[in-house]
């Protein structure tokens, strides 16, 4: 028995092209004198789209007499049943998933004495607020539940299979494994913001490089996605921000070799508050003076409301969210201001990840300024975040995006982990330096007030950011707005 197995790129909700992927295929099968071609599940209309009606009809008269599958979803019966298992994978990307579907895959295996043959299916596809990767890495297991092959991830691909008294014969070449988790992220963001700019028609992208490292490691992705003449990197600098930075967005810009402007926009912020303080409500007394907080937003919308999206209008491209989950997660951003964007790559990366992302863009040689990933991560929005004197962003990343995911990816309560700290184990359950923790937190009572603090966050005023961010790639199975679902009401 020969199986023709068909990793396809799935275009969601496009009947009529994934029709002609699998008649392809199908000739393809035909001329290798197979048995059976086994597709991904869903291979005509994409997970999100699995009610759309099929002409069944028309796909069963193309293939004649050969029988065909749709991975775990038996349209015939042959004789393959009786010889291996066919399935697949969890329909979405996440990080770290398909280990624990090898064990699930692998026992199978042993236990039914049968081979096993997982097909996925390539692509994108969202559930209307996020964008989630079909990853690919179809497989085969022995009947001892050992991977004898893999197709990679990522990409389109097919083999023959073929099954002799037990044994399983694969006529192609196994795709080598990751070097590392973060490789394999690193690789599937740069297939989503490519696929995806694909299906909204867009070509080229603006962003706004402040010199940090998240826009940094933005500019290098949506580069190696779109090609480095597509992307434009605009510094938008203010008193505030020192030539460190402003030098390491222009040396980014020499690395990636990409187009770069510099725009101040110190003169816009003096003129609307100029305007503002010259006005005044009727009934009303309050002084329309822009300081503190909302000088520091002022600047935020400005950059990405004013500029940036006027920018992108005039060069015809689309605007990126450069935020970060642990950002997103307590609402570090300004509505309106970093929050714009027709996408977030690093929505689903805690800061941590993103300069673990960052170490693995420079792999090989600097594309990401040394500056950006030593500086410390900051605003640079008032004199409280120059980064020249070692001030920053109010998140302690390493501790602060341990605590975050344990209240997102394993539900903990805020009782929990006070309960924790109060028990003198949190820093140990969360695997977090305890040197380093007590140096930024050196009491209980600090400690305490600082979780009950970013949980009111979490619950209060993030809620209402978040559900407003621009569509997140979803990286992790938690991310915000779509497996971490949450609403206004």
């Amino acid at each position: 028995m020969k199986l023709y197995v068909v990793q396809m790129k799935i275009l969601p909700g496009n009947v009529s092209a994934n029709m002609q992927t699998m008649k392809a295929a199908f000739d393809r099968a035909k001329a290798a004198e197979v048995d059976c071609v086994v597709f991904p599940r869903y291979a005509l209309t994409g997970p999100s789209n699995k009610m759309l009606p099929v002409d069944w009809a028309e796909i069963q008269k193309y293939a004649g007499t050969m029988p065909f599958f749709l991975s775990g979803e038996a349209l015939d019966e042959t004789p393959v049943l009786g010889i291996a298992h066919v399935t697949h994978s969890s329909d979405f990307y996440a990080a770290g998933r398909r280990e624990s579907e090898n064990r699930e895959l692998a026992h199978l295996a042993k236990d039914s004495a049968k081979p096993i043959v997982c097909v996925n299916g390539v692509g994108t596809d969202n559930t209307g607020k996020n964008i989630y990767a079909l990853a690919g890495g179809s497989r085969v297991f022995d009947c001892d539940g050992q991977v004898i092959f893999e197709m990679p991830l990522f990409e389109e691909a097919e083999a023959v299979v073929e099954f002799v008294d037990g044994n399983v014969q694969v006529y192609a070449e196994s795709s080598k494994p990751y070097p590392s988790q973060i490789a394999e992220i690193h690789d599937a963001l740069v297939f989503m913001i490519r696929e995806n700019l694909k299906m909204f028609h867009i070509s080229r992208m603006v962003i706004g490089a402040s010199g940090g490292i998240d826009s940094a490691v933005s500019a290098a992705l949506y580069a190696e996605a779109i090609g480095p003449e597509n992307v434009f990197l605009v510094n938008m600098p203010t008193r505030f921000n020192s030539d460190t930075t402003k030098n390491a967005a222009r040396d980014l810009a020499e690395n990636l070799g990409t187009p770069y402007m510099v725009a101040p926009i110190s003169d816009i912020i003096e003129s609307v508050c100029h305007t503002l303080e010259r006005c005044s409500f009727v009934r009303n007394d309050t002084k329309m003076k822009v300081v503190g907080i909302n000088h520091e937003n002022l600047q935020a919308r400005t950059r990405s409301a004013s500029i940036l999206s006027t920018v992108a209008s005039i060069v015809g491209a689309g605007v990126t969210c450069n935020g970060n989950k642990s950002e997103a997660m307590v609402g570090y951003c300004t509505l309106y201001g970093d929050t714009c964007g027709v996408m977030c790559a690093l929505g689903d990366l805690w800061k941590t990840q993103v300069y673990a992302l960052a170490r693995y863009i420079n792999r090989d040689k600097e594309i990401i300024p040394k500056a950006s990933i030593d500086i410390p991560a900051s605003a640079e929005l008032s004199e409280a975040m120059n980064v020249d004197e070692g001030k920053g962003d109010p998140i302690l990343y390493p501790y602060h995006d341990k605590l975050f995911a344990m209240w997102v990816e394993k539900d903990a309560s805020l009782a929990y982990t006070e309960k924790l700290l109060m028990e003198g184990t949190l820093c140990e359950t969360l695997g977090v330096d305890a040197v380093y923790f007590k140096s930024k937190l050196p009491t209980t009572e600090a400690a305490l007030e600082d979780m009950r603090h970013w949980y009111r966050r979490f619950k209060g005023l993030a809620l209402a950011k978040r559900i407003q961010f621009p569509p997140i790639l979803s990286l992790s199975g938690h991310a915000f707005g779509g497996e971490y679902h949450e609403s206004q009401v």
